[in-house]
């Protein structure tokens, strides 16, 4: 390190020159995870990134900036004070210290946030982060050796020349641009291993001929209609259904990878953002039996108009096999729309007695321990139960009876399989605490059809009521507007509402004045970390607490 730090090395230029670059880079690498994790959770599509990187409030980018701007004026305050009493290059490595104290100080409040969902280390992220630190090294060292190189141009007892590696303080606002051009630089090859795993997955789905193959896709319920749709197929078949929400192509091609030859029925959520997406996944699966939702104005931020969601999530349909069979929601006007077209064999579904559904249920009874209904399949009456609650769910079964009704299972195994459903994670998720506070989580319901659920879910239970809630996002013009009608929604519901971060709660507050919500019941919070300590100081026993739609890291 001496050597480092003589003149003589100083002057030679170039060891110090890497030595500095791999600091750095060291430096970067770890300070690039929550970027990583967004471009990862944009489903590496690096239009959705930009669209992140280019937010006014980006507290992580702001955090960068402010890291660069301290780093700089503390380096060459210090150095130009200390160089008029001390003659020493020591001097500017001391200068450093601050930038490498204010970066740790960055990375170590990066790692005490909880992310809601965290960075998934696969291989690709693991590709990713190693082509980011050649990227950064690289970079760095272009920077710093085109700084020497104009330095020959300067007396070296000018202060210039002893402080040009000063605007290495400056490289953490383009860290976000490496982790992009580190993308960028891996995408042909992501694309042509995407496209191995595709065709793996192809073929091992059509050396199934035999195996039931199922789509489901729509604006909201995709998952809980999945859950559901398996939990009473399982009565009868032996079912392999995609995870969580995976409902990519590499989720989809993760599952596949799980199939055995005992498997009977392959279920696959179908997710979409773009004009496009179910076609690619319809291709990959080839189901001949689908199911559509309902359709609504989500995530018409990346589709750009309700006509673009509508015909996205008609590809499905377009998709199926000439003898195949679709279900469509009864309590979804653009559902029943899209019906009236479908050219193969199907059926109406839901509680909505309106569009003459061939399975809808009656005499429903909602409390705050599940449902009791009578569902309707054609003539035939079943009494059933179950641990959901809320009539949103009934609709969501009557999908998942009808696809079940085609597949021969019987009116009693219709029934056992809806009384084993279980509740669905992050979607009305109910626990008591040792405290007797009831707890819902629904923060996996990011739609306005599931706020509307989940207050109907709320008024089944007594007791007083609080939301927390950041709103709604990815409506595009519709935005304001639909945050607004939520907070005249919460505000005939509610008694307590906490609002968590700056951006749409003024909208959700206006909302809440217009329906006369006390102002004094209004509390606003920075993040979710902040709104959980706040329901300490105010949860009571025999409240009841609901977690509605904790929005994805990316929007935080």
């Amino acid at each position: 390190m001496n050597n480092l730090l003589s003149v003589g090395v100083l002057e030679a230029g170039m060891y110090e020159v890497v030595a500095l670059s791999l600091i750095n880079t060291i430096f970067m690498f770890f300070a690039s995870f929550k970027f990583v994790q967004t471009l990862q959770q944009t489903g590496y599509d690096g239009r959705g990134y930009l669209s992140w990187l280019r937010r006014k409030d980006n507290i992580y980018m702001l955090r960068l900036i402010i890291v660069s701007i301290l780093s700089i004026l503390a380096f060459l305050i210090f150095n130009i004070a200390v160089m008029i009493f001390w003659q020493s290059y020591f001097a500017v490595y001391c200068g450093f210290g601050f930038y490498v104290m204010f970066f740790i100080v960055y990375i170590g409040k990066d790692r005490k946030v909880k992310s809601k969902v965290p960075l998934v280390k696969t291989r690709r992220v693991i590709r990713l982060l190693i082509t980011f630190v050649l990227i950064t090294f690289l970079l760095t060292m272009l920077l710093l050796t085109l700084v020497n190189f104009g330095a020959i141009f300067l007396d070296e007892d000018s202060l210039v020349y002893k402080l040009r590696y000063g605007l290495l303080c400056l490289t953490p606002m383009l860290l976000p641009i490496f982790v992009l051009i580190a993308y960028a630089v891996n995408e042909p090859f992501e694309r042509y291993n995407k496209k191995q795993y595709v065709k793996k997955c192809k073929s091992s789905l059509e050396e199934r001929p035999d195996l039931i193959k199922i789509g489901i896709t729509g604006s909201y319920g995709k998952t809980s209609v999945k859950e559901i749709l398996a939990t009473i197929l399982s009565e009868k078949y032996s079912v392999l259904s995609t995870p969580h929400s995976y409902n990519t192509p590499m989720g989809i091609c993760k599952t596949v990878k799980k199939l055995k030859p005992s498997h009977e029925v392959f279920i696959a959520e179908m997710g979409a953002r773009n004009v496009g997406d179910i076609k690619e996944l319809v291709e990959i699966v080839k189901p001949s039996i689908g199911v559509i939702t309902g359709v609504t104005n989500q995530h018409i931020e990346t589709f750009g108009s309700v006509t673009n969601i509508k015909n996205t999530k008609y590809e499905l349909i377009d998709g199926l096999t000439e003898d195949g069979f679709a279900v469509f929601s009864a309590d979804n006007d653009i559902s029943v729309e899209m019906s009236e077209k479908c050219p193969v064999s199907h059926v109406i579904a839901g509680i909505s007695k309106e569009n003459n559904p061939y399975v809808s249920a009656e005499n429903i009874q909602v409390s705050g321990s599940g449902t009791r209904f009578t569902l309707v399949v054609g003539e035939n009456k079943i009494e059933c139960g179950t641990a959901l609650i809320g009539t949103h769910n009934v609709s969501n079964i009557c999908l998942a009876a009808a696809v079940a009704k085609k597949l021969a299972l019987s009116d009693e195994q219709i029934a056992a399989g809806i009384n084993r459903i279980k509740p669905i994670k992050h979607r009305l998720e109910i626990t008591e605490t040792s405290k007797g506070t009831v707890v819902i989580d629904d923060s996996f319901n990011a739609n306005v059809n599931g706020t509307v659920a989940a207050m109907e879910v709320l008024d089944c239970f007594e007791g007083r009521k609080i939301v927390v809630t950041p709103g709604l996002v990815e409506l595009g013009s519709m935005e304001d507007y639909e945050n607004y009608r939520l907070g005249e929604r919460l505000g005939r519901h509610a008694d307590v509402v906490i609002l968590v971060g700056k951006r749409r709660v003024d909208k959700i507050k206006e909302g809440l004045v217009s329906v006369d919500f006390p102002p004094e019941n209004i509390i606003s919070v920075k993040d979710l970390q902040e709104s959980k300590k706040v329901l300490a100081n105010v949860v009571k026993s025999g409240d009841v607490v609901i977690f509605e739609n904790d929005l994805p890291d990316k929007y935080n």
